[in-house]
């Protein structure tokens, strides 16, 4: 009974993150494309009439935000981030089982301090407007938290999904 318990939850958290990967995924390509154009709009605006659209910048660095912070949950869906592996290949199997919980219950727990700060933050923001565009400055903070919530998700159902593989 726990077992197949745990492979719904893990199969409906996996699931989920699978989702949330493919939201990030257009999410940042979207933005990207964005800034591109935006951009090869400046550079023709600025080359042919002389004149520049004031709310670049700002958005710019708005969507380079999101990429990044959005981006990096496509990263962690893949478990493509960078680890040192030293310790872990000295370790017999077992070792290397637990070491790999240690290291994700601290990944999961500084994603949780982040996440919180973040939303400290963002409610810090809330009530201040960026000069040129005049959207809340929380917009600047909002994808560290959405981000944090996001890999916590995808960490989880790694690790769920490995507990159904034992």
């Amino acid at each position: 009974m726990q077992v197949e318990s745990l492979q719904v939850s893990g199969g409906a958290l996996t699931a989920l993150s699978h989702r949330l990967n493919q939201v990030c995924r257009v999410l940042t390509g979207l933005l990207l494309a964005g800034i591109v154009l935006s951009n090869a709009a400046e550079v023709v605006l600025r080359t042919a009439f002389a004149t520049t659209l004031s709310w670049i910048f700002e958005i710019n660095l708005l969507c380079a935000t999101w990429i990044y912070f959005i981006g990096v949950c496509q990263v962690y869906y893949k478990k493509g981030d960078i680890s040192v592996d030293v310790l872990p290949r000295v370790l017999p199997p077992g070792g290397r089982l637990v070491w790999s919980w240690v290291v994700d219950i601290v990944c999961i727990g500084t994603f949780v301090v982040i996440g919180w700060y973040g939303i400290q933050l963002v409610q810090l923001q809330w009530p201040f407007k960026t000069p040129g565009v005049g959207l809340p400055s929380a917009s600047y903070s909002a994808p560290v938290v959405i981000g944090a919530a996001i890999m916590i998700i995808h960490v989880c159902a790694q690790r769920l999904r490995d507990l159904a593989r034992l």
